[in-house]
């Protein structure tokens, strides 16, 4: 009878798992969505301020009102899509990151979903490597002392 229980609790962890992945999964899908329609109606915008402007130099006398209305609209899309953007990135709290691999993983993950590796201390995030900056030799050349005489 334990066995069963024990079967029976696994599948109802995988069922949350699966239903908090689907609902992940969902969220992305809007949020592409949102994205999509913001850049849908940028573009739109840059064409409204190209006709403006075309129009205002074939009448001889440019609409700064409007240029200046379509060039706000612009800016106000430009910002929401940045904020939409930086929220797609910002990382969740209480994530747990894999030492192994350094893939992402929900914070109540036991196990890495990647490689498998046990998740029972919280690592870091991984740390971007920093270059190591290496000198031309003739960069060196230039910059060593010259040899003095009691060399």
């Amino acid at each position: 009878m334990a066995a069963l229980d024990d079967l029976m609790h696994k599948a109802k962890e995988l069922a949350d798992t699966v239903g908090k992945a689907t609902g992940e999964l969902v969220d992305d899908s809007r949020m592409k969505l949102q994205e999509l329609k913001l850049s849908s109606e940028l573009k739109d915008a840059y064409e409204r301020l190209g006709s403006v402007t075309y129009d205002g130099i074939k009448a001889g006398a440019q609409n700064q009102a409007l240029v200046d209305l379509v060039v706000g609209e612009i800016d106000a899309i430009q910002k929401s899509l940045e904020e939409l953007r930086a929220a797609k990135t910002a990382p969740e709290t209480g994530e747990k990151y894999c030492p192994q691999c350094g893939t992402t993983n929900d914070k109540a993950s036991v196990f890495c979903s990647r490689c498998g590796a046990p998740l029972s201390m919280a690592a870091e995030p991984p740390k971007a490597e920093e270059p190591v900056p290496t000198e031309e030799p003739a960069l060196l050349e230039e910059t060593a002392p010259a040899p003095t005489e009691a060399e």
